[in-house]
């Protein structure tokens, strides 16, 4: 059950770092022309209205390794393991452009926002053999509504880089890994239901596109904000789904069987009351009898259930992180909540359970 619930809770963060906007557009080898033509395009072929409309160009890299603030990029043809940390730069102007603030950033200074500990706080970062200034040290995920971030879903380990001049950042890696990319998207006063309709039209807009491109790796790929969600929540509400029924399931089970177990009990122990009572026990100490022994038949597998999952966290933790789940703290009080919910449950039963068998011994 809190395995579900985090994955349904995740699922909202996962709309809005994969589908910034309405309608989007990833491209490689194109240019910022190109992509603002094509949504301009075809919000005027289909009579939408555009909002707000916004292209950006960005890298990305995965650090091979890491010793403090030194860190080292993939080679080319060598990115092919899990990497310890992931940056996506930035050019300043567009920085400017997404928060409306200036950097005024020159040489090799940076503004950097960073997930990576080790270089939270720092001054200086060495990316292969260049040194870099940290400027600005960016508490804000900035990209956040603007460009799409990918990665998120893969690790909780990455950082946004700031940089003068993208194009004169990556010249100075012709032999790393580089991934070069432009991301544009725009939102429109058209309906959920009105853009859903469009999803298929829009991908076969941009297969004709790449249909006419000539220049060798270029491409571009759309994504639809409306048809994205409602994957997503096909998909995670369909695990919430499970997770609800089976855990359901097994609790009325456990429930089921404590109860009758207990008033199966009753039944047996009345005649033993009765001479209890007999030889002066009252009733405020029946009550007290009968209190314990239900609370110990109905609270101990609840406690080892608790204890149990205790122990399971670290590696349910783990696992929720490879399907993407990485708030840490939405996934805690997820759990906790769920058990609150879980003993609350409980806490009825037994109080319905005990009455029950009081009524069964006092007869």
């Amino acid at each position: 059950m809190s395995a579900a619930t985090s994955i349904f809770s995740a699922s909202e963060t996962f709309k809005k770092f994969m589908n910034p906007h309405d309608f989007g557009i990833t491209g490689r080898n194109v240019e910022k022309e190109d992509l603002d033509k094509l949504l301009s395009q075809y919000a005027s072929d289909k009579g939408l209205t555009v909002t707000k409309k916004e292209v950006f160009r960005h890298s990305s890299f995965g650090i091979e390794s890491q010793d403090g603030t030194k860190l080292r990029i993939f080679t080319k043809g060598n990115n092919f393991v899990q990497p310890k940390t992931i940056f996506m730069v930035f050019d300043q102007k567009d920085y400017e452009n997404m928060t409306g603030q200036k950097l005024s950033l020159s040489g090799k200074e940076v503004g950097l926002f960073t997930k990576n500990k080790v270089l939270q706080g720092q001054k200086e970062l060495t990316l292969n053999d260049q040194t870099y200034t940290v400027k600005e040290e960016i508490k804000n995920d900035f990209i956040l509504e603007h460009v799409p971030n990918q990665y998120n879903i893969l690790t909780s380990d990455y950082n946004y880089l700031v940089v003068p001049n993208l194009q004169a950042f990556i010249d100075q890696y012709p032999d790393s890994s580089l991934f070069d990319q432009l991301y544009g998207g725009m939102n429109v006063t058209a309906s959920e239901e009105e853009q859903l309709k469009l999803a298929d039209d829009f991908t076969e807009y941009l297969g004709n596109f790449n249909r006419d491109l000539n220049k060798e790796g270029s491409y571009v790929f759309g994504s639809n904000l409306a048809d994205s969600s409602a994957q997503i929540s096909a998909l995670y509400g369909g695990v919430f789904f499970i997770g609800i029924f089976l855990s359901i399931i097994f609790m009325v089970g456990t429930v089921l069987v404590i109860y009758y177990k207990q008033i199966s009990e009753g039944y047996e122990d009345r005649e033993r009351f009765i001479i209890l009572q007999k030889v002066g026990l009252d009733q405020k100490q029946i009550k007290q009898t009968i209190n314990k022994q239900v609370l110990t038949v109905f609270f101990l597998p609840l406690l080892f259930a608790f204890l149990h999952l205790a122990f399971a966290y670290h590696m349910l933790s783990l696992i929720l992180k490879v399907i993407g789940v990485l708030d840490a703290t939405m996934m805690l009080t997820v759990t906790l909540s769920i058990c609150a919910i879980f003993l609350i449950v409980y806490v009825l039963i037994f109080m319905i359970t005990s009455r029950s068998y009081r009524k069964i011994v006092q007869m």
